[in-house]
């Protein structure tokens, strides 16, 4: 299905009251520094009567989004040579657009990923210094659907879903809680010494689709993985454990039956954590900036463990990452730039091949209630970033959305693997689910 727009209004918007002088240098984190230079696209689809005007609905999205970013005023700024962000009101793009053609259920109950990126303001491989970028695009039925793309450089996704929760807050006249800008005193910048972070490749070849995971069957994966690990602390692999795992062995598998015992290359998970959990105490939720690490393990099987090995050696790098671990980061950052910029010569040479694991369960994705209610979806589009897998909760909560980016023959061999398709739901293709979901709602 083509999605085709047609940009009808380009304004600046503004945050409502001017920046004080003595915040108009918003300085980046260390982790700010090392994160990659790309945009995240996030979209919030909304099913609204013909009772809301397009006109009232954009004019009552723009003022609240002035009121936000009064408290987000790094958001309407521009990213400096990887060291700070300059907040002088530059303001947030703000497109509309229409959809011509189709209607929100259109999209919403036979989504395809690549095509969603049509619904974003920026083109994800055209890199600018502008923060936050937003469209409204308009759907003949009365929908709407809000694109966002986020800068990287400057927060990670947890940042983003909470400001856009502040920001449906602040539409419906309602108080939030303050932004916790500290993060650069926490994680203080360091002089790269031409380190312009990590750059993400134009990979053309690479496919995004998206597959839903039932609920009922993770679980007993949990379970089943529960009973073949052993750990000082007892602990239970957690949903998302469980199925990295899973989809760990499975593409392993997949290798090895290609490239045969005889290849050198080295293989390694990566898990995307959130660091604010790790602190003791804890960061506060709306602590805003890049605060995620990545626990990297290179699997080994122990004493045959197979499936279980993956769970074990993952957990075990994850717990490392204490609030020890964080004070002797921030002292050490030279080893670990060192570490990073190994690995990325060693990845462009093809030694290296990682599979990357990022959770977004449990953020709150459906919190963004306008005024019109919470959003009938919130999706990802098409990132193009090889060997990826992002983890969404349903909005039902009865399972795992997820979002798979790899080269196509790589994805087939997902898609051809029998206990893959028994893992998800029965209506696991993520165009049926959002079917199932639409005709259930009506």
């Amino acid at each position: 299905m083509k999605i085709d727009v047609e940009v009808i209004s380009q304004e600046t918007v503004t945050p409502s009251s001017p920046t004080p002088h003595h915040l108009r240098h918003h300085q980046l984190s260390f982790l700010d520094q090392l994160a990659p230079h790309a945009y995240v696209p996030f979209l919030y689809f909304y099913s609204l009567p013909n009772t809301h005007s397009h006109t009232q609905i954009s004019t009552h999205l723009k003022k609240s989004l002035s009121k936000a970013l009064t408290q987000y005023y790094p958001l309407a700024g521009r990213v400096k040579l990887n060291l700070f962000v300059e907040c002088n009101d530059f303001g947030v793009p703000f497109y509309e657009a229409r959809v011509k053609s189709l209607s929100l259920s259109d999209v919403i109950t036979n989504p395809s990923l690549p095509e969603l990126n049509n619904l974003l303001p920026f083109k994800l491989d055209e890199l600018k210094d502008i923060a936050l970028g937003v469209q409204l695009n308009l759907f003949r039925c009365g929908g709407v659907a809000i694109g966002l793309c986020a800068s990287h450089r400057v927060a990670d996704g947890l940042s983003y879903f909470t400001f856009v929760k502040n920001w449906a807050s602040a539409a419906c006249g309602n108080e939030s809680v303050s932004p916790d800008f500290s993060a650069a005193s926490i994680f203080p910048p360091k002089n790269m010494d031409g380190y312009n972070g990590v750059l993400i490749p134009k990979r053309n070849e690479i496919v995004t689709k998206g597959f839903v995971f039932d609920g009922l069957k993770i679980e007993a994966l949990r379970s089943k993985y529960a009973e073949g690990i052993r750990l000082k602390t007892k602990k239970i692999p957690s949903r998302v454990e469980a199925l990295s795992a899973f989809l760990w062995n499975k593409f392993m598998a997949a290798a090895a039956k290609e490239e045969g015992s005889s290849s050198r290359k080295l293989y390694a998970v990566v898990y995307i954590m959130d660091l604010r959990s790790r602190f003791d105490p804890p960061l506060p939720q709306h602590s805003f900036g890049n605060y995620y690490r990545a626990a990297t393990a290179t699997p080994t099987l122990v004493n045959g463990e197979e499936r279980g090995g993956l769970v074990r050696q993952v957990i075990e790098e994850i717990e490392k990452i204490d609030n020890k671990y964080m004070r002797k980061f921030q002292d050490g950052y030279k080893e670990h730039l060192d570490f990073m910029r190994r690995r990325m010569e060693r990845a462009a040479k093809g030694e290296l091949v990682t599979l990357t694991f990022s959770s977004l369960c449990r953020f709150p994705l459906y919190e963004a209630d306008f005024g019109w209610g919470k959003p009938e979806w919130v999706s990802m589009a098409s990132m193009k970033i090889n060997n990826q897998i992002v983890f969404m909760d349903t909005k039902l909560g009865d399972g795992i959305e997820s979002y798979f980016s790899f080269k196509e023959e790589d994805m087939a061999k997902f898609e051809l693997d029998s206990e893959f398709l028994q893992l998800i739901s029965p209506i696991g293709l993520l165009q049926t689910y959002r079917i199932h979901l639409w005709l259930n709602k009506m």
